[in-house]
């Protein structure tokens, strides 16, 4: 028996039609019932959803002609939508859930397609800290995947045939009117009741810091609307984020998106700057982009970092960070990072969002996060300074069941990853699965507008690096999915299944300590020069080495992969460490 119900009804200059045919049980239930209800306008394709105990009353509050979107919309005909599950909880939550899809089903249009209640959604996602309730599992499963796959697809009032395309796309994933949970929200309010404070906020890979950033401008959007607010990103991000904050109506004239480079070069002041991926901010350094030090004059010619710059630009600064993550000797030290944030407020997300165990397995995607941690820094000395549980469960390492969320081959590398994602396309053709690799075969930036030149070549397989850094995965090329991903064209990005080549960069010393080879390490940006060395910057190039491995193998929602290109040491050690047998 379906755990749900529908009612469609056709809607005249705001009346109900065939209301008087429904069955008893149907008047009832609109008239006295807790409902999730969604117009639709033929003519002008637009949308509104909301949620009701009241239904009847509420359609004629929407055209009392107090409502301008009701007013000039064109709504002809609605669909309402019952269920056995729906308490309050049950009922916001799928509000919120049909609002993020029904927004990343029309992705595209300059017009606000899908509209609902600003008001009620910002204020109840402030206010509620219930996060969890215990239906929820099965009113996803139950309720809203058939309601939206097997009624509304069918029916042509969406676009998507299914949902799992769509929880593929960042429209929903970093929604800003998406749950979070109880620390987040803690974290929010902190953020927001401080402003004379400035904030750290500390996470791994996939711990939710880039959804805290887009619920944090959604509520100053909405709590200090004459606030200015400033947020800093990686150019792989900015047309993401845009869009974004443009389909959920936050692109207003208060809010600017721009790397560190550009706010700097503005010289202009804000009451809040918030900065995405802080452990990738520039220092002065030589072998750097020039324009990244052309910002050291006026007020700023004594920085010696883009942090200090940017403390000038804002009364409140909030950074996200991850010590784990900067990947090149242009990056702020950890030294420096922590003189220019002594006085900030430091906060820890722990919960874990990107990588989902497979279901029936007791490890848990803390567990592989913890043993990659252990994996590469056991003997650096920086473990203590993150979230990490010397606890974890090896099994999730030692599952050697095809579906396991973790694996690895043993020869063919090349072949076996390629060959890995795609059979994952034919049983998830919504999936976004990559190849990824470690910076050791050699390229140009001129390379990628050429698909002759290919730079990974294993027997007759051929593939070239990312044609560009800036949105790769949503890429037009025509080899888009074949390209080989570099560690500058994921960072930040969820990806499905991810296939992860380890290269000879990283290998082990006498001690039986890892280390990084710059012999066999093609960024030029990436070492130190020649004239630089010195065991400390040894170590530091070690560390961003590992830091790149660490991103490559934290990217995969669903599973990883690894092959050794070149590197049967990496693969010894790594059994050896994990205890795989």
């Amino acid at each position: 028996m379906a755990k749900y119900n529908y009612i469609t009804l056709k809607v005249k200059d705001g009346e109900l039609e065939g209301l008087d045919e429904l069955r008893v049980p149907e008047q009832n239930i609109l008239r006295e019932g807790n409902v999730i209800y969604i117009y639709k306008s033929t003519k002008s394709r637009k949308i509104y959803i909301g949620k009701t105990i009241h239904f009847i009353v509420r359609n004629k509050q929407h055209y009392n002609g107090k409502e301008e979107k009701f007013s000039n919309a064109d709504f002809d005909q609605v669909i309402i939508l019952i269920s056995v599950y729906f308490n309050g909880s049950a009922l916001d939550d799928v509000e919120r859930q049909l609002i993020t899809y029904f927004i990343a089903d029309n992705p595209n249009s300059m017009k606000q397609l899908v509209q609902y209640d600003n008001d009620e959604i910002i204020n109840l996602n402030g206010g509620n800290r219930v996060n969890e309730y215990r239906e929820q599992e099965k009113v996803a499963l139950e309720v809203v995947l058939p309601f939206w796959e097997v009624e509304l697809y069918p029916n042509k009032w969406v676009n998507t045939p299914t949902l799992e395309e769509l929880r593929n796309r960042a429209l929903v994933k970093y929604s800003p009117i998406k749950k979070i949970t109880i620390e987040q929200m803690k974290f929010l309010d902190e953020i927001l009741s401080n402003p004379d404070k400035s904030f750290v906020i500390n996470g791994d890979a996939g711990t939710g810091k880039t959804v805290l950033l887009t619920h944090l401008v959604a509520k100053l959007l909405k709590e200090k609307p004459n606030q200015q607010i400033a947020v800093v990103l990686q150019p792989n991000w900015i047309k993401t984020a845009k869009d974004i904050f443009r389909v959920y109506g936050m692109n207003n004239s208060n809010l600017k998106l721009a790397t560190s480079t550009q706010l700097i070069n503005n010289n202009k002041n804000y009451d809040v700057v918030i900065v995405d991926e802080s452990h990738k901010l520039s220092r002065k350094f030589s072998k750097q982009m020039a324009s990244f030090n052309k910002v050291y004059k006026g007020r700023f010619v004594e920085d010696e970092n883009h942090l200090e710059a940017l403390k000038k630009l804002g009364s409140q600064i909030v950074l996200m960070y991850d010590i784990l993550q900067a990947i090149r000797p242009a990056n702020m030290t950890r030294t420096q990072f922590n003189e220019a944030t002594q006085d900030f407020e430091k906060r820890y997300l722990t919960t874990q969002f990107r990588i989902q165990a497979p279901m029936g397995k007791n490890y848990t995607s803390e567990d592989f996060v913890n043993g990659i941690k252990y994996l590469l820094y056991k003997d650096t000395g920086l473990l203590q300074q993150t979230n990490f549980n010397p606890k974890f469960d090896r099994n999730v390492f030692h599952d050697s069941n095809s579906d396991a969320y973790f694996g690895y081959f043993e020869v063919q590398p090349l072949k076996n990853l390629i060959d890995w994602v795609d059979e994952d396309r034919n049983f998830n053709p919504a999936h976004i699965n990559r190849v990824l690799g470690g910076l050791v075969e050699p390229w140009k930036q001129a390379d990628g507008k050429d698909l002759s030149i290919t730079h990974w070549h294993e027997g007759n397989i051929k593939r070239r690096w990312n044609s560009t850094q800036e949105n790769w995965i949503y890429s037009d090329d025509i080899d888009a999915e074949e390209q080989i991903g570099s560690v500058f064209a994921v960072q930040g990005i969820d990806l499905n299944k991810v296939g992860v080549l380890i290269g000879n960069d990283l290998q082990v010393n006498a001690k039986g300590h890892l280390y990084g080879n710059p012999a066999n390490f093609h960024n030029v940006n990436g070492k130190f020069s020649n004239n630089d060395e010195n065991p400390e910057n040894e170590q530091e190039f070690t560390l961003f080495v590992l830091n790149i491995y660490y991103i490559l193998m934290t990217r995969g929602i669903d599973g990883v992969r690894l092959g050794f290109w070149k590197n049967e040491v990496f693969k010894k050690y790594m059994k050896e460490t994990l205890e795989i047998k």
